[in-house]
């Protein structure tokens, strides 16, 4: 009965004389379709209404619209996927652009054609015949197909089956405070993973815990520390997974719990996690325990710089903020999004200014106000504020304020009025599409540079011999002047930064690297930014007096800071002659010659490693890999690489050559008679300007066998 209903719905809607009413709407809900082209996996919607066209319709021309409609979505869609050098949002653009204006181009040409000529008419007479004289069962045939080929097409790159229902328990993760006092009691979060590094809410495995312990200086291992640890604890979890299981507020485990436990032993101490279900030990980040004074700095761990649905990221800013605190673990956070966007969204600049203000908790978790300005010729600033209020008038907006002097007068007149301070943040600097230009930068906002991001690494222009990692969107041919390492070159003291730039809602732990960037991965976005991030969001560490706004944005504009490039949580010192990374990090020795004794100290991360287009894993029996080397970069080069087994690694070097700093000049272009740092840039300069003072400067880069990253740096070295 039900079938025979629906036959007739169909066929009266097939049948039905459209009263001219109809196609006012049917003229929009087709506009509609063809704006779902940028809606990312939302673009089904457009592809649906194509096949209604198709189906329902008896116009001929409305039938070909529909099949345009569903075909063309099809098209983008997997242009998107497969192409990468391009960004998708454009080549949705462009591409969808040229498709729908060609298509009357070409309806026009063939009526001028079928009018003109006589032969054209006949040939087309006799198509029409025959295709009425195909046989009904091969016309179904034809219609089934044209319906369900771009039903396939789509789901084979916008459906994932696993990111969908697989939801099994992989891995753990062990998170823990970087520095404790002796005895204090502190919270140890224990993660259990999906394939995805989603939470696995199915996860109901027995844990226990122990110590891995080294004495600070020495690097040998403490037996027997002393320590209140958790009792072992079974997980209590759900008969099905999810994809956001962190959302699953019944009273259960759902994949996260937290411990209570304290150590009593001086020293670096990793907690062993030994896990039932995958029978691995799995290590926490290093923990620093000593007999803290009220005057020793903290360790805190952030990312500021995320995107909410505000603009083109997901989810909404309270979601973000929370997953930052407790999911990822974060100390502090910004949410960034792009004044381009929000200046378009009545409400939007104040709505993410509430959630922010709401989310700050003194002493346990900071929020900065925050704020993209998207310049694409000069390069992007993420501006990040140390008050309670976001700049909301002038808008930080390119279209608003199309010139980096319009931005940094912003930030002056913003400073002035609230006694607050800003920062002003470039990254992805070597990528085409926003190459940086590193001549408008204002040092009084410009103190730190993101080195690493889910774009990928910007120390080393993309093609450099020492970028190991790369970036996406490179420049046709190597283009010097845009890496974080030519602007030390040209005497800018800046000091490198590492976040997630996460467009899919999960600051401090980026799952756009897995492929639970696609579109039905909770929390939604409509964006096609998610597709595009292959590498894992870093995370920047900050030496503070306290857990506040005051002081964690005091230790990040004093440039107390060193980077990492993913989840992962280090300890990295490294001082000359006891000069540390901060506070202008230049060191002043008595001649040219001067010994400079560099200190390197390393307690590296237990936690599986994220990488590009790969999630941490595991294997039976696993163990973490310490292998890898530490670098020291001397003015722009390799000038020691130092080889590493352990965890734990303490060491000194001594450099005695002369101080003779180094210049950026060789490398500028010239055009027309005036030079320019890159031939993208559009502000003459004096080439002989750009250098740094006779001062050398140094870089530490940690690059592990299992591909985690970390960097601290420079130190400026002058006499």
């Amino acid at each position: 009965m039900r079938n025979f209903s629906n036959n007739r719905i169909f066929k009266f809607l097939q049948e039905k004389e459209w009263s001219p009413w109809w196609r006012v709407p049917r003229v929009l809900l087709y506009i509609f379709g063809i704006v779902t082209f940028f809606f990312y996996f939302w673009s089904f919607i457009g592809l649906l209404i194509g096949i209604f066209y198709f189906i329902i319709f008896k116009d001929i021309a409305w039938k070909r619209n529909g099949v345009l409609l569903s075909y063309s979505i099809t098209y983008i869609t997997l242009l998107v996927f497969y192409y990468k050098a391009f960004s998708p949002l454009n080549l949705a653009i462009y591409s969808g652009l040229g498709i729908f204006l060609s298509f009357p181009i070409l309806l026009l040409i063939v009526g001028i054609i079928k009018k003109k000529t006589k032969i054209v008419k006949t040939i087309n007479s006799q198509i029409v015949d025959r295709i009425y004289r195909i046989p009904d069962k091969t016309r179904l045939g034809i219609k089934l197909a044209t319906i369900i080929t771009p039903l396939i097409l789509w789901s084979s790159v916008s459906i994932d089956l696993e990111v969908m229902f697989d939801n099994n328990p992989r891995l753990l993760w062990i998170h823990a405070p970087s520095k404790v006092n002796l005895g204090e009691i502190f919270e140890l979060k224990v993660e259990a993973w999906d394939q995805f590094e989603r939470l696995s809410a199915i996860y109901n495995g027995q844990v226990d815990f122990s110590l891995y312990s080294f004495n600070i200086s020495s690097g040998s291992e403490i037996n027997n520390p002393i320590a209140d640890l958790p009792d072992p604890y079974t997980f209590s979890g759900q008969f099905f997974g999810s994809d956001i299981a962190y959302e699953i507020r019944d009273g259960k485990d759902n994949g996260i719990h937290n411990f209570e436990m304290s150590i009593n032993t001086t020293g670096i101490h990793y907690v062993l996690v030994n896990d039932s279900l995958t029978s691995n030990a799995y290590y926490s980040n290093p923990i620093m325990v000593k007999n803290y004074t009220n005057n020793e700095e903290l360790i805190v761990w952030g990312d500021f710089h995320s995107h909410t649905e505000l603009s083109d990221g997901s989810g909404t800013p309270e979601h973000s903020l929370y997953y930052a605190r407790y999911i990822a673990g974060l100390e502090f956070t910004a949410l960034t999004d792009h004044g381009e966007i929000m200046m378009w969204n009545p409400g939007a600049l104040d709505q993410i200014e509430r959630a922010t203000n709401f989310a700050y908790v003194p002493n346990e978790f900071v929020t900065f106000h925050g704020i993209e300005w998207t310049q694409v010729s000069t390069g992007h600033y993420t501006c990040v504020f140390s008050g309670d209020e976001l700049l909301k008038n002038p808008i930080l907006s390119y279209i608003l304020i199309p010139t980096t002097q319009g931005l940094w007068n912003a930030l002056d007149a913003f400073t002035e009025r609230t006694g607050a301070r800003a920062l002003a943040l470039p990254h992805h600097t070597t990528k085409k599409a926003y190459i940086q230009d590193w001549t408008y930068i204002n040092p009084k906002y410009v103190k730190i540079a993101e080195v690493s991001s889910v774009h990928g690494d910007f120390l080393f222009e993309q093609r450099h011999p020492l970028n190991y990692r790369g970036a996406i969107d490179p420049p046709p041919v190597y283009t010097h002047g845009t890496s974080i390492m030519d602007a030390f070159k040209m005497g800018y003291k800046m000091t490198l930064y590492s976040s997630g730039d996460n467009h899919d809602g999960h600051p401090g732990h980026s799952l756009s690297h897995t492929r639970a960037y696609i579109g039905h991965q909770r929390p939604y976005s409509i964006w096609l930014t998610r597709n595009e991030h292959p590498y894992p969001g870093g995370l920047t560490a900050a030496f503070v007096d306290n857990i506040t706004r005051e002081g964690v944005f005091t230790g990040l504009e004093n440039q107390q800071i060193y980077a990492n490039s993913d989840h992962g949580r280090p300890i990295l010192l490294f001082s000359i002659n006891g000069t540390q990374v901060g506070g202008g990090s230049t060191l002043i020795v008595n001649n040219q010659t001067s010994h400079r004794k560099i200190n390197i100290f390393l307690a590296q991360d237990g936690a599986p490693v994220a990488q590009m287009s790969k999630a941490a894993s595991v294997s039976d029996n696993w163990i973490p890999n310490w292998n890898g080397v530490v670098e020291i970069m001397k003015n722009g080069l390799l000038w020691q690489s130092i080889d590493i087994s352990t965890s734990i690694v303490n060491f000194s070097t001594i450099d005695t050559d002369p101080i003779i700093g180094t210049t950026f000049e060789p490398n500028c272009v010239e055009i027309d008679g005036d030079y320019y740092i890159n031939s993208y840039s559009d502000n003459p300069i004096d080439p002989s300007a750009l250098n740094t003072g006779g001062f050398d400067f140094y870089v530490i880069r940690v690059v592990g066998d299992n591909g985690r990253m970390t960097w601290a740096g420079p130190i400026w070295v002058e006499y």
